[in-house]
C-alpha cells in the first residue's frame, strides 16, 4: 500500500466565534471570542504499512464474518459482524481526523478523540524523531515537541515547515 500524500502539505484558514459554546470541544478550545486568528493546519503524514495494520483487524474479522455466512453460520457471523463494526470503529475514533493546528498562543494536537493543547510558552524545542514510541502520529517520520513535563510525537507532511512554523509562532510569543 502506497503512503498517503497530498499536494498541499498545509493549509492556512481564518476562523471566527462570536461566542464560545458554554462547553466549548476540542476545535473550539483554539479560538477566542471575536478574535480573527489565523491558524495552520497540518494533516499527519500516513504510513502505509500502519495503516495497513490499523485496517487489518477490521478486515480479517470481516473476512471471518463472510466465511461464517458462507457456512450457514447465522449466530457466529452477526457476533463477528458486530465485533468487526465495533473494532472498525474504534480505529477511526482514535485515527481520525489526525492533524497539528498552530494557533496563536497554542500548538493543538489531534489525533481521533485525543486532543492536546500546548501552550506555546511551554515549549522548548521542536526537532525531528523518528522514534518509534507511542504519539498521535501515522507516520514514524515524526517530530518531537518538548515542554518543560513532557514530549509529544506528531509526524505532520511536511516536518520541515511544521518545525519552522512552530518556532516563529513562538518567537512571536516574546
Amino acid at each position: 500500500m502506497e503512503e498517503s500524500s497530498s499536494e498541499s502539505t498545509t493549509e492556512s484558514v481564518t476562523e471566527t466565534v462570536a461566542e464560545p459554546a458554554s462547553s466549548p470541544t476540542a476545535d473550539q478550545a483554539l479560538q477566542h471570542a471575536g478574535d480573527k486568528t489565523l491558524h495552520k493546519i497540518y494533516p499527519s503524514k500516513v504510513d502505509g504499512w500502519i495503516a495497513v495494520l490499523l485496517m487489518l483487524g477490521p478486515l480479517v474479522t470481516l473476512g471471518l464474518a463472510g466465511y461464517a455466512m458462507l457456512h450457514n453460520e447465522g449466530q457466529a457471523s452477526m457476533i463477528l459482524l458486530a465485533v468487526g463494526a465495533v473494532t472498525l470503529l474504534t480505529t477511526a475514533l482514535v485515527t481520525m481526523p489526525c492533524r497539528y493546528t498552530i494557533a496563536k498562543d497554542n500548538l493543538a494536537i489531534r489525533c481521533g478523540v485525543v486532543f492536546y493543547r500546548v501552550p506555546l510558552k511551554h515549549i522548548q524545542s521542536a526537532e525531528l524523531s523518528g522514534s518509534w514510541l507511542s504519539g498521535p502520529a501515522l507516520s514514524l517520520k515524526r517530530v518531537r515537541v518538548s515542554t518543560g513535563t513532557r514530549s509529544y510525537l506528531v509526524s505532520p507532511l511536511d516536518r520541515e515547515q511544521f518545525i519552522q512554523d512552530l518556532k516563529a509562532a513562538i518567537a512571536s510569543q516574546t
